[in-house]
């Protein structure tokens, strides 16, 4: 029986500068969790900590394996930290899965961060939207703070006027409001009709801004190049859709009113697990591979393609 004990372990406790924390979990089209998770790699952050999983999660399955039950596998919350930074020291927060008892475990995140001296919180989201695949998309945000709106805005964020975050990736900021820390989310749009897809496309975008303002240098190709790699089953979304809803995305990428769709309809987010992050690095170390020997080659020419 599970008897609750400290629910944050930290096996050391680093010296860090004025750190910012960055948070996510999972959500529709992953574009949060393949931001900062890329973003742990390209860093190289340390591992330091993690949150106990059994008070913030109800299992509601189990998994069975030759023919017996198996315990239940809970997500895991894990702290990382990156001491490198020219501004600020940086504490990286990646959540596999959204937990049940998610204002809990948002008390729990800040409370660690203040004990951490963390000064601002960043997370990312997805923002659906009626739009193409083919498009470049934009970055939206929002803020604890109105000096923090004016902040974003010199970045070329679009401001969210109105709406909701639904999660962890929305509801930290509200707790970090309260606790007297500043906060940020920055969310990619994705399209309306492919949010249960993976997007790196809009992962890249926020993750593009996030690094500006983190001043934080990291190469992105990576991500462009999974997007590319994605782009044919995005079409396969697309030409899947009835001629008219095609037809409006066309003509009018804000046609959701007219056709009756909502930019605040709930999906269920994606859930990330072992296999999901291991399919990230495999690609990403393909890609890395195939980098070094280009570079070998050419350091001018193009990376080769999977």
């Amino acid at each position: 029986m599970y008897e609750p004990g400290e629910p944050v372990t930290l096996h050391n406790i680093p010296h860090l500068y004025a750190p910012h924390l960055i948070a996510a979990w999972s959500g529709m089209g992953a574009v949060a969790l393949l931001a900062v998770n890329y973003l742990r790699q390209a860093i190289e952050a340390e591992f330091f900590g993690e949150i106990d999983p059994r008070g913030y999660y109800s299992p509601t399955q189990v998994i069975i394996r030759e023919s017996l039950v198996q315990p239940p596998e809970l997500p895991e919350t894990r702290f990382y930290y990156w001491d490198k930074g020219q501004q600020h020291d940086l504490v990286l927060l990646i959540g596999t899965e959204q937990p049940t008892a998610a204002y809990d475990m948002a008390v729990q995140v800040i409370d660690t961060a203040k004990r951490l001296g963390v000064e601002r919180v960043y997370t990312a989201a997805a923002f659906p939207r009626f739009i193409p695949h083919t498009r470049t998309p934009a970055v939206w945000g929002t803020a604890t703070h109105p000096d923090l709106i004016a902040e974003i805005e010199q970045y070329g964020v679009k401001l969210m006027d109105q709406g909701t975050i639904a999660g962890l990736n929305g509801l930290l900021l509200a707790v970090a409001k309260e606790r007297g820390i500043e906060g940020i989310c920055l969310l990619g749009e994705i399209p309306m009709y492919a949010r249960g897809a993976l997007n790196p496309r809009a992962s890249h975008a926020v993750l593009a801004t996030l690094t500006q303002m983190l001043k934080v240098d990291v190469a992105l190709h990576r991500l462009a190049l999974w997007a590319e790699d994605l782009d044919s089953e995005m079409e396969k979304l697309y030409e899947a859709l009835p001629d008219y809803i095609k037809e409006a995305i066309t003509r009018d990428q804000d046609s959701a009113g007219v056709l009756g769709l909502s930019d605040s309809e709930a999906e269920p987010p994606l859930v990330a697990d072992d296999a999901f992050f291991s399919g990230i690095e495999a690609f990403l170390q393909q890609h890395r591979t195939s980098e070094d020997d280009a570079e070998e080659q050419d350091p001018d020419q193009p990376l080769p393609r999977s």
